[in-house]
């Protein structure tokens, strides 16, 4: 019953009384003031009181309903509230905890337990430094607690921090924590969430290692390239000079060191340009269990016998596809940092297996893309990497090793090898435990025709017409007198504009042999394609010693054209030229078989349908 009811109904039945009583009175005593007329005021005072008494015991039964009501509103509030407030900490990605101010764990989620080992049951009642705080940083992490309560009471959207955990198992946890400070009257009670970002700060480094590494292979290669410029003047002038003193001993002996010194140089710079990813590369289908059994054999032929050499290799593994002479490079290198590691003997283990990756995978090692890899693994007992110079084993011209015994070029090299064949590397290392590295490449997909070059002996000229295209003044002028030397007519032209500039005058020639990577607008590559549109004819030989990416690049009119890697020798320049030069080709610029060409072409259209059909037939498998 409402207020207002209830006392217009008192208010009424007061008024009927006081009328009643009244009444009453004037039909007992008449008109006049008397005794009838003060017992009737009497019992209307009396009705009076006990109607205020009815008024006010049902006022109060009204409040103590409505005060149950509103209690039992708020504990269902409450309880809506805490059950949410448990919703949203079981459901959670980050891990939630919380703690009293002695430290003491009051909530423990199911992801803390995931995340640190800990059981809720285990956890509760116990203290939170001495489950996830290794033991010699206890001390000086409670001080840090001390400290963060004051600071997150002045900071009511809390704090975010980051701090290295330890899981039960010993393992540490790198973590991401943002913790807010709850008073209950004299209680405090701090909640934190807290996120594993191991993971993620690894991911982070590897793409800070990877813009170094790939900063310093831009370097690397473009230093590279200069310096083969300079080797393939070397290379091709001591030849004439060895020839013009062959029948002088002491003055041949001087250039065979400068001939052999070259050599070493041309080595040099192919290590860093497999580093900087830059060499031109063969790829082909490649069974590694075959590879690596050839390898443990030389292994086992030319190590000390104190090594024992051990292959752990799966049957089933995929073939890999990449370019086959580098990567038996890259492993020989491998094997023999392992065996230098080892001078007391040891065991070096060769494993391979297939392994299949995802995004966060294939970022973590560094890899192209997610899918699937052939995973080899090359494992020894040795010294192990020290922890300070893990991370700069793959600098260029870092090396452990003392002077004289190392280029500090090797692991450069393989790491440049397996980031351009599309894979990944990975290094683990402790101190007097050994070292273990692991290459991931790419499975192979289809078989991949190499391209064949003539092998022979003898030194073959001609006397066609050259277009000779090179920036670099001295190397220009060489190649000018050796092609001159092997009965060719030459074009000389410092740049591509120059070279465009002949081609309109309409001045013939059979070839075009230029340079890739040239200053100005316009590189090697947009020149030959400009020149094949206008004259489909007309051959190409690019060379470069700075090859891959340009090569990569080539549009669909210069797909194809064949490629001489700087520092060349005079016969491999012949042989390159006659290469291009004795395929017959049409007015369209394709080729025509000859009899000692349709047999090869024939096995390689067989090849490539083989191919297309097995590409056809497996998704239905």
């Amino acid at each position: 019953m409402k207020l207002r009811g209830l006392l217009t109904r008192a208010m009424a039945a007061q008024v009927v009384v006081t009328a009643a009583a009244l009444l009453a009175s004037y039909a007992v005593a008449g008109p006049g003031f008397g005794i009838a007329q003060i017992a009737a005021l009497i019992a209307s005072a009396a009705a009076a009181v006990l109607l205020a008494r009815f008024c006010a015991r049902t006022i109060e039964t009204s409040e103590d309903k409505c005060a149950a009501a509103q209690a039992a509103e708020l504990a269902r509030a409450r309880n809506d509230s805490a059950q949410m407030t448990q919703a949203i900490i079981k459901t959670a990605l980050d891990a939630f905890i919380q703690i009293d101010d002695n430290g003491t764990v009051l909530e423990w989620s199911f992801q803390a337990e995931a995340l640190t080992g800990w059981t809720r049951a285990e956890a509760l009642g116990a203290d939170v430094v001495d489950l996830i705080v290794a033991e010699p940083l206890r001390a000086a992490f409670r001080q840090r607690m001390a400290r963060l309560v004051p600071e997150l009471s002045n900071t009511p959207s809390g704090l975010r921090f980051e701090l290295t955990l330890v899981h039960r198992n010993g393992d540490p946890i790198l973590a991401e924590a943002s913790s807010t400070v709850l008073r209950l009257g004299a209680r405090v009670i701090t909640n934190t969430f807290v996120r594993d970002i191991t993971r993620k700060r690894a991911a982070e480094e590897q793409l800070v290692q990877s813009q170094k590494m790939e900063a310093v292979g831009q370097l690397t290669g473009g230093i590279a390239h200069e310096f083969n410029n300079m080797l393939t003047v070397i290379t091709g002038t001591i030849e004439i000079l060895a020839d013009a003193v062959k029948d002088n001993p002491p003055l041949a002996t001087i250039t065979k060191l400068i001939s052999e010194a070259a050599d070493r140089g041309a080595a040099l710079t192919s290590s860093l340009l497999s580093f900087a990813r830059k060499q031109a590369l063969q790829p082909a289908d490649i069974d590694v269990n075959a590879l690596l059994e050839e390898l443990a054999k030389l292994l086992l032929a030319t190590f000390d016998k104190k090594i024992e050499i051990v292959t752990r290799l799966d049957r089933n593994v995929w073939l890999a596809y990449a370019d086959r002479g580098q990567l038996s490079s890259a492993l020989l290198n491998l094997a023999i940092n392992a065996r230098d590691a080892m001078l007391d003997g040891g065991r070096l283990t060769l494993t391979t297996r297939n392994i299949v990756f995802g995004v966060r995978e294939a970022v973590a090692v560094g890899a192209g893309y997610a899918g699937d890899y052939v995973e080899i693994e090359i494992a020894d007992t040795g010294t192990g990497i020290p922890q300070a110079i893990l991370e700069r084993i793959f600098d260029p011209f870092f090396s452990t090793k003392e002077v004289g015994k190392g280029t500090g070029l090797g692991l450069s090299m393989v790491f440049g090898f397996v980031k351009q064949s599309g894979g990944g590397i990975k290094v683990a290392s402790e101190e007097g435990s050994g070292t273990v590295f692991t290459l991931y490449l790419p499975k192979a997909e289809a078989s991949t025709l190499r391209p064949t070059g003539y092998d022979d002996r003898k030194i073959v000229g001609g006397t066609e017409t050259v277009l000779c295209v090179e920036d670099d003044h001295d190397v220009r002028q060489y190649v000018t007198v050796q092609l001159e030397a092997l009965g060719y007519k030459v074009i000389p032209a410092a740049n591509a504009t120059e070279a465009l500039a002949i081609a309109a005058e309409g001045k013939p020639f059979d070839l075009l042999f230029t340079d890739i990577v040239m200053a100005g607008g316009m590189n090697g590559r947009e020149l030959a394609e400009q020149m094949v549109a206008a004259r489909p004819s007309i051959r190409v030989l690019f060379t470069s010693g700075y090859a891959y990416d340009s090569l990569h690049t080539q549009g669909r009119a210069t797909m194809g054209a064949p490629l001489l890697r700087k520092p060349y020798r005079k016969a491999e320049l012949a042989r390159m030229l006659r290469r291009c030069l004795d395929t017959a080709v049409d007015s369209a610029g394709d080729a025509i078989p000859t009899p000692y060409s349709v047999q090869a072409d024939v096995e390689a259209f067989l090849r490539r349908q083989a191919a297309e059909d097995n590409g056809t037939k497996r998704p239905g498998k």
